[in-house]
C-alpha cells in the first residue's frame, strides 16, 4: 500500500519536534482511526510492521500513545495531541540545562585553553603515579574547603589504602572541610568509611558511573584520570567557581 500523504508543513512540524517519519505516520493514522492493531496501523499506512512496532515504543515513552488488550490482541490508540506540548517542554529545559553548562564550564574552560587570551589561567600537567602524587601533596592540601567528584573504584589504580589514610589524616591535622561524591558501589562504600572523621561523603545515583576525578579546591580545579595516570590542573577562580558551583548543586540534591 502506498504512504499515507500527511500534509508537508504539518509534517515539517512534527519533525522539528524530533518526531520520525514513521512516528508521524503511524500517530497521524491513529488520530483518524481510533484504537488500531499493529497490522491495522501497517495497513493504513504502508510501514512494514517492525517499523510500526518501533515507531510505537517511542510515540509511547512521549506519551502520545497507549496501549490496551481486546482478548489476546495489543491495541493501540493516540493520546491527546497537547501531549506535543511536553516534548516541546522538555526540548526548552534541554536547551536550558545546555546553556547553562555552556555558559558555565565548556566557555570559561575553552577560555582557558585560548593562547591569545590575556591573563589566562595557568595550566599545568602531571603524568604518573608520582605526578598525581605530586597534585595531593602541593595543590590540594592546603586551603580549607575541597569538593571531590570520582570514584575509588578507579583511583584504587595508582593509590593504596595505606596511603589513602596517610591523606584522609593529612586533612584532618590540616582541618581542611573536605566533601567526597562518590560512584554508589560496595567498594566506595568502604572508602567512604575509611574517611569517616575527614570526609563527607554523598553517593550518586546507582547505576552512575565516573571515568575521572573532578576536584575544586579554592581557586584550582583538578582532573584526574587514573586509567591514563595524568592529572590536569586550573588555575583560575572563575572556572573552579563555575564548577563547584554545580558541584554543590549535585551534593544539596543527594
Amino acid at each position: 500500500m502506498k504512504k499515507k500523504l500527511i500534509p508537508d508543513k504539518l509534517e515539517r512540524a512534527l519533525l522539528q519536534l524530533k518526531l520520525t517519519e514513521k512516528e508521524i505516520q503511524t500517530y497521524v493514522s491513529l488520530l483518524e482511526n481510533g484504537k488500531a492493531s499493529i497490522q491495522d496501523i501497517a495497513r493504513e499506512t504502508g510501514v512494514n510492521r517492525v517499523s510500526i512496532y518501533a515507531a510505537i515504543d517511542e510515540l509511547k515513552q512521549k506519551g502520545l500513545a497507549s496501549e490496551s488488550r481486546q482478548g489476546r490482541r495489543r491495541i493501540y490508540a493516540a493520546e491527546n495531541p497537547e501531549g506535543l506540548l511536553d516534548i516541546l517542554n522538555q526540548k526548552k529545559k534541554q536547551i536550558s540545562r545546555d546553556e547553562d553548562v555552556l555558559q558555565n564550564i565548556v566557555l570559561p574552560m575553552l577560555k582557558a585553553i585560548n593562547v591569545r587570551q590575556e591573563n589566562k589561567p595557568q595550566i599545568k600537567f602531571f603524568e604518573g603515579a608520582d605526578g598525581i602524587e605530586r597534585v595531593f601533596s602541593e595543590y590540594l592540601l592546603r586551603g580549607s574547603e575541597m569538593i571531590n567528584c570520582g570514584s575509588y573504584e578507579t583511583a584504587i589504580k595508582v593509590s593504596t589504602e595505606r596511603g589513602e589514610q596517610a591523606y584522609f589524616k593529612e586533612i584532618q591535622k590540616r582541618k581542611i572541610f573536605y566533601r567526597m561524591l562518590l560512584e554508589d558501589t560496595p567498594l566506595n562504600r568502604k572508602f567512604a568509611e575509611l574517611g569517616k572523621g575527614a570526609a563527607y561523603t554523598k553517593f550518586l545515583p546507582v547505576d552512575t558511573k565516573i571515568s575521572a576525578d573532578i576536584i575544586i579546591n579554592g581557586a584550582i580545579t583538578v582532573l584526574i584520570s587514573y586509567d591514563r595516570k595524568a592529572a590536569t590542573i586550573i588555575e583560575d577562580e572563575s572556572i573552579a567557581q563555575a564548577i563547584k558551583m554545580y558541584l554543590d548543586f549535585m551534593w544539596d540534591r543527594l
